[in-house]
């Protein structure tokens, strides 16, 4: 499960190069997340490690390319993924 920086990082990064076409700059995803330069650095290198982005620690984050833009379902906790397979719909429908 990712951590709320490098989620953040993974929408931000997803939004800005599928719906204006760059890679924001790291100090355009520090005023983005509200996060420090160091937590940026450190949930861009959680997204390398878990592989949901390509990119080389040192080099400018426009360098780096989103392999995988949402988080993977079966990596987040029961009670976050009870609803995203279409179980317990019935709480929806019936009430």
């Amino acid at each position: 499960m990712l951590s709320d920086t490098a989620r953040k990082l993974l929408m931000t990064l997803r939004h800005c190069s599928v719906h204006h076409g760059y890679i924001p700059t790291l100090e355009v995803l520090e005023t983005k997340s509200g996060r420090t330069l160091e937590k940026i650095r450190a949930g861009l290198q959680e997204l390398v490690e878990d592989n949901y982005i390509l990119w080389e620690f040192g080099k400018p984050s426009e360098s780096a390319v989103v392999v995988e833009g949402w988080e993977r379902i079966e990596d987040r906790s029961a009670s976050v993924a009870w609803g995203l397979d279409g179980g317990h719909i019935d709480y929806w429908t019936d009430y």
